[in-house]
């Protein structure tokens, strides 16, 4: 396993642009699903989980594929993101607009940060923030 890692190099140009290119490209498939028509089945907040997730995965995405500040140019991304998808959804006749959704999308966004700070912050470096 470590050999694995040893190989895999977050700094190097051709990876971050793999992570810039699955970001981007999840981004917009997010966007896609979050304007479909929703089930309205399952449990219970389970939508808040999803949202907390999604942003959870898409901070790391974008964590890895640039060495810009996190909290000046990352989060504000990733915010405008989950605010974007929320107005989007107003206008749509099956979706609506959920200020607890964007909470849930914040929360991802600081459990990211969290777990960066605990255990990721020597394999994935943050400018000065």
């Amino acid at each position: 396993m470590q050999t694995i890692l040893s190989r895999f190099t977050f700094n190097q140009p051709q990876t971050r642009l793999l992570m810039k290119f699955l970001f981007v490209t999840l981004a917009l498939l997010g966007i896609v699903a979050a304007l479909l028509p929703g089930s309205g089945e399952g449990l219970p907040h389970a939508d808040k989980l999803l949202h907390a997730g999604a942003l959870f995965g898409f901070a790391l995405l974008l964590d890895l594929a640039t060495t810009r500040s996190f909290w000046r140019w990352q989060v504000p991304i990733l915010l405008s993101y989950g605010a974007f998808i929320e107005i989007a959804q107003a206008f749509t006749p099956w979706r609506s607009f959920s200020v607890a959704d964007f909470v849930a999308d914040a929360t991802g966004i600081l459990l990211y940060w969290l777990l960066w700070r605990l255990a990721l912050q020597r394999i994935v470096p943050h400018a000065n923030d």
